[in-house]
């Protein structure tokens, strides 16, 4: 050995050892830039998808609050036709509910001879089962006669299901818990595949969420409601807060029921709907574990949970199905769907205008109180998969591979023993045509700036608003920090604001800049904007492809400290005076 090493190194080996060494470093270096641009548009990804809940969920209480106006104009005798016009939209809403039943019939629904898919019996067997997966697996559709059928056998197992189900390991000695598939059935099926088809020896949970976004919400949600129809005591189906009509109407689920099922869509439609009404809202493992869909709140009744009628809760946003409910009820139904956790303690407003954030110390309140040793939760996507937080006393879980983007994250399930030991298994399909990394995070951060210049434009007079607070000497420029700062406080993302600024802002280093009008100075930055995305202009870009979200070096770093930023909008495109 000693002499090999010699020979190595009196031939030019030491020169080809140091090639080797500075190889592997400027390859760990490239692959941890890659990671943090994929964190960074992982991120903004995510914090434009909160926004949009939330927006969302504002727009319905909007209408909640007109449709309470128009109630309170017609109980008081008013002569008004638009309150009389909510009134009857609301009376048809509440008599097409009552009459879902008759309205949703299939018995009468013809099935043409040329259609070829499966023909569905009841009760289905384990063989009809496989018959699904080949047939969805292939890109096929089911009748729409089988699936009114199949959707009425579930809501009737469905209401037999107490609200949080009680589910023991002493027969299958395991059990597996999935989290969000939303519509992507090539994740479901590769859960199959990798962990076996449910049964007695085999129970699946799957935490909710199970449609909106992917193209396959349909075949993932029947595939699932078939399984649990053979295997009722291997298949659990929490709730999620996309298991909602008014969510459904904004993420795609309703609108990819409009494409496949045409005329019929419509019974479709409510008929998934009811059935989701019906959806339990937690499991317990063993006792031991806390199952649910978003999390838990300070005030959270195990006990009144287990009593409340959850079919009343139709939708957690409209006021047309929900007639007289609790107040408390209705609140804590939403924290279960839509809370997450975060790492102060106490309770705090949550960014998606539902639900709250809870802190460690509410978890291990909760937990000590009903004794639990885990809570297990999805609703929200780990760039790794899955996650732990709050001293590994919650696990959040989730199995929709490639979410945000293609590259953003491996999906992920786990696995229970008896003694609740976790076992957790990350997977991510195989695709063909698949791009090179550097190609997948081009094109994320690419699609990130797009949605976040759109958010910062859409907040325009927020941002002109504190930055003219903070331009105290009527210059209509502001520093880095104060431009940072401002952002963040409008806006709320949580973002590395500094880093991405010249993706987004023009910086001026000149210390004498011309005195302006304001108001005449932040205009002339904005209408450039408004135009840029009312026409649909791509962004421009700086620098080499691949460059988006550089790393500054010292002498840059300064200059950005000292500099100031012109206006309050994304330019056009980013550039530096000296």
């Amino acid at each position: 050995m000693a002499t090999a090493t010699t020979k190595l190194m009196s031939s030019g080996g030491e020169v080809k050892i140091k090639a080797i060494v500075s190889i592997q470093k400027w390859y760990r270096r490239y692959r941890a830039r890659l990671e943090a641009r994929k964190r960074v548009a992982w991120r903004i990804h995510q914090n434009i998808e909160y926004s949009s809940e939330n927006n969302r969920i504002n727009l319905q209480n909007f209408f909640n609050d007109v449709l309470n106006v128009g109630s309170e104009l017609s109980g008081g005798g008013a002569d008004s036709s638009f309150a009389q016009r909510l009134q009857e939209i609301e009376s048809s809403a509440n008599r097409q509910e009552r009459e879902l039943p008759s309205w949703t019939n299939f018995e009468d629904i013809a099935v043409e001879t040329s259609y070829s898919g499966p023909r569905l019996t009841f009760p289905l067997s384990a063989t009809q089962v496989q018959t699904l997966i080949d047939h969805f697996s292939q890109g096929g559709r089911l009748h729409a006669r089988y699936v009114m059928q199949l959707l009425h056998e579930v809501r009737l197992e469905l209401k037999t299901r107490p609200n949080i189900y009680r589910l023991s390991t002493s027969i299958s000695k395991q059990v597996t818990v999935v989290g969000d598939l939303h519509g992507q059935l090539e994740d479901l099926l590769l859960i199959f595949y990798k962990n076996g088809l449910p049964d007695v020896t085999n129970p699946y949970v799957f935490n909710g969420d199970i449609v909106d976004r992917g193209s396959n919400s349909v075949e993932v949600a029947l595939l699932l409601f078939a399984c649990q129809l053979v295997w009722p005591t291997a298949v659990f189906i929490n709730r999620g807060n996309h298991e909602d009509p008014i969510i459904n109407q904004k993420y795609g689920f309703n609108k990819e029921i409009h494409k496949k099922y045409n005329l019929l869509s419509h019974k479709v439609v409510d008929l998934f709907n009811e059935v989701f009404s019906w959806l339990p809202l937690a499991t317990i493992i063993d006792e031991s574990i806390f199952v649910v869909h978003g999390g838990i709140s300070e005030n959270l009744d195990l006990e009144l949970l287990d009593k409340l009628d959850r079919h009343k809760y139709y939708s957690l946003f409209s006021n047309s199905k929900n007639g007289n409910v609790d107040k408390m009820e209705w609140e804590q139904v939403g924290d279960l769907l839509w809370s997450d956790p975060h790492g102060q303690h106490g309770s705090q407003i949550s960014s998606r205008g539902k639900g709250c954030l809870f802190g460690p110390d509410i978890t291990a309140n909760f937990l000590q109180r009903n004794r639990f040793k885990l809570l297990v939760r999805s609703h929200q996507d780990p760039i790794d998969g899955y996650c732990y937080t709050h001293c590994e006393c919650v696990l959040t879980i989730f199995s929709a591979s490639n979410y945000q983007f293609e590259g953003s994250n491996p999906g992920a399930y786990v696995k229970f023993d008896s003694n609740g030991k976790p076992e957790i298994v990350r997977f991510c399909p195989n695709k063909k045509n698949i791009k090179p990394l550097g190609r997948q995070i081009f094109c994320a951060e690419d699609a990130a700036l797009r949605s976040l210049r759109a958010k910062i434009a859409a907040s325009k007079t927020e941002l002109v608003a504190a930055f003219s607070k903070m331009d105290s000497r009527k210059t209509g420029c502001v520093t880095v920090a104060q431009w940072c700062s401002a952002m963040e406080s409008v806006l709320k993302f949580n973002l590395p604001w500094r880093m991405l600024r010249p993706h987004l802002q023009t910086c001026h280093v000149h210390d004498d800049l011309p005195e302006s009008n304001p108001a005449e100075q932040y205009g002339k930055h904005i209408l450039p904007v408004a135009r840029l995305f009312s026409d649909g202009s791509r962004l421009q870009k700086q620098g080499r492809a691949g460059d988006h979200f550089p790393h500054h070096g010292p002498r840059q770093q300064r200059l950005h400290q000292s500099g100031r930023v012109q206006g309050v909008l994304p330019s056009s495109g980013p550039s530096h005076q000296a």
